[in-house]
């Protein structure tokens, strides 16, 4: 009986939802897309609390043709004893494994009464306001119309250099003027930043991304800014230049969230996850892949 309250109350949930986002998203209020069919791994909550409300496991898998199983980096959970609200995850991989591994988020929930909805937020940032524009270059032709040429705008570094640059200014919405793991992960971002799923379907799916030496999305250049999300806090209100590798705008920088959300779309708990690439071990080694510190 109380398996079908659930279900009866999803279904409610689903027929709102499918009512109220009949119109177009209103330009950079995000939203959040469902994640479509089963899950991309089979179910493993080994290591989970019995009656967790969410846990995240992070693992990485050789882009190489070998077959070879995902390694776990890292399980983070929200106790079902002494539940905290809100916790923080931190994994290190070693930065030449990272660069060349695909990266998988498994979240999910042991206890879907107090996790009714779990949401999974990619780490991004914009990379530039570069704005293109048109701007007048003589007088106007016989029809009177100005003559105008385009000129400013960004050339994303995964880009040909032959290519036109693209309009960035705040408010547009190109993909490319952004950087991290969510204009990869999301096919709709930035109107939508977010995927979820309803726990009553499945309790459990993993999201994944593929590796930074296959994408490219940095270009030819060895850097982990696909993934790594771990700028220092007190530099994220500070602009970079475009043109720098590490090129961003002030306050535009946003870490991996995995949210429990009610019905009525409050938060219940949360992990925010925090990614750095490992640059050496005991043995010595330099920083070869680039990321935030």
């Amino acid at each position: 009986m109380k398996t079908y309250a659930y279900l009866l109350t999803a279904s409610f949930f689903i027929l709102v939802s499918s009512i109220s986002c009949s119109e177009e998203p209103k330009a950079l209020v995000p939203t959040e897309s469902p994640s479509t069919g089963s899950p991309t791994t089979p179910t493993d909550s080994s290591g989970v609390p019995l009656g967790s409300p969410v846990y995240l496991k992070v693992g990485t898998k050789w882009e190489s043709g070998v077959d070879l199983p995902a390694k776990q980096w890292k399980l983070c959970y929200i106790s079902p004893t002494t539940p905290a609200q809100n916790i923080v995850c931190e994994v290190a991989i070693p930065e030449a494994q990272l660069y060349r591994s695909a990266v998988e988020f498994r979240i999910g929930t042991l206890n879907s009464a107090s996790c009714p909805i779990l949401s999974f937020r990619p780490y991004y940032y914009k990379r530039t306001d570069e704005a293109r524009t048109l701007q007048p270059v003589g007088p106007p032709d016989d029809d009177g119309n100005p003559t105008q040429i385009p000129v400013g705008g960004y050339v994303p570094p995964s880009a040909d250099s032959d290519s036109e640059p693209i309009n960035c200014a705040p408010g547009t919405l190109q993909k490319e003027c952004y950087g991290g793991a969510g204009p990869v992960m999301i096919e709709t971002f930035p109107k939508s930043t977010s995927r979820y799923f309803l726990t009553d379907v499945m309790s459990e799916f993993t999201y994944s991304i593929d590796a930074e030496n296959q994408l490219r999305t940095y270009g030819a250049r060895n850097v982990n800014y696909l993934v790594t999300n771990s700028l220092d806090p007190a530099l994220r209100t500070q602009a970079v230049a475009t043109g720098q590798l590490n090129e961003r705008v002030a306050d535009s920088y946003y870490d991996y969230q995995i949210e429990c959300k009610s019905y009525w779309g409050e938060r219940l708990y949360g992990i925010k996850l925090i990614i750095s690439d490992e640059n050496w071990d005991s043995s010595g080694g330099g920083d070869d892949y680039i990321d935030w510190y």
